[in-house]
């Protein structure tokens, strides 16, 4: 009865999730096109790899920069992964993007604090009292949930977040937590174009389902009890309260 109600609440978030799997299957799909159709990219991308292998650790910092302004900029971290993971191989990719989203995150969170604070308040305020009561019971596990999962505009959250009494840095620290699982998937799949490995694309298939599942249990967990799972996605996803 217990678990009928639970996936009865679930529900809700079916139509984010389809969203925010949108991205990996497109992607995939774009990986068995290429194994398919004859297309001459062997030439730019030896020249692309001896590049970057020719940049070194200088390489692998700008790219980390890079990835720092391509999240704060709204350019979606599992692209970033992808690019990673082709080039640099799956456990250094997902360092580099995973540090990158982290700053980006702090970035974001310092702009909605110390530049848009008062726009924030004064434009969305009811979303902003929204997200002060989901973060009540436990800061760190929200942040942590949300972005396994993911659901809602990682940077506009982290911009509002910026703006609220929300603690600064368990949501940051729970975000850049929670960067990690993700960024290692599409990682592996960015490796897969280059080795040529199916069973990489399968093993990423199922290790991102697990995460929405994880993701969510994890939010539930740590809601607070008058908190319902509509209101967090109401102002998390939908931004109405």
């Amino acid at each position: 009865m217990k678990n009928r109600k639970l996936l009865k609440q679930a529900r809700i978030f079916f139509l984010p999730f389809i969203k925010a799997s949108s991205l990996l299957v497109f992607l995939i799909c774009l990986y068995f096109l290429f194994q398919h159709v004859e297309v001459d990219v062997a030439s730019f991308r030896r020249l692309t790899e001896q590049y970057i292998e020719q940049l070194g650790i200088v390489g692998i910092f700008c790219f980390l920069l890079f990835c720092a302004l391509g999240t704060f900029f709204f350019v979606p971290r599992q692209m970033l992964s992808l690019v990673a993971g082709y080039f640099y191989g799956v456990p250094i990719a997902a360092c580099i993007v995973s540090c990158g989203a982290g700053l980006g995150c702090l970035f974001s969170m310092g702009y909605g604090n110390f530049l848009a604070k008062k726009f924030f308040q004064k434009k969305m305020r009811k979303r902003i009292k929204c997200l002060e009561n989901i973060f009540t019971k436990s800061t760190f596990g929200i942040a942590l949930g949300i972005r396994i999962m993911p659901i809602g505009c990682n940077t506009l959250l982290n911009m509002l977040v910026g703006a609220t009494k929300i603690p600064f840095w368990k949501f940051w620290a729970g975000s850049a937590l929670g960067y990690i699982p993700q960024n290692i998937i599409f990682a592996l799949l960015g490796s897969a174009g280059k080795t040529e490995n199916g069973l990489t694309v399968l093993l990423s298939v199922l290790m991102y389902g697990s995460l929405l599942v994880v993701g969510f249990l994890i939010v539930k967990k740590n809601l607070p009890q008058h908190i319902t799972l509509k209101y967090l996605y109401n102002g998390i996803v939908k931004g109405e309260v």
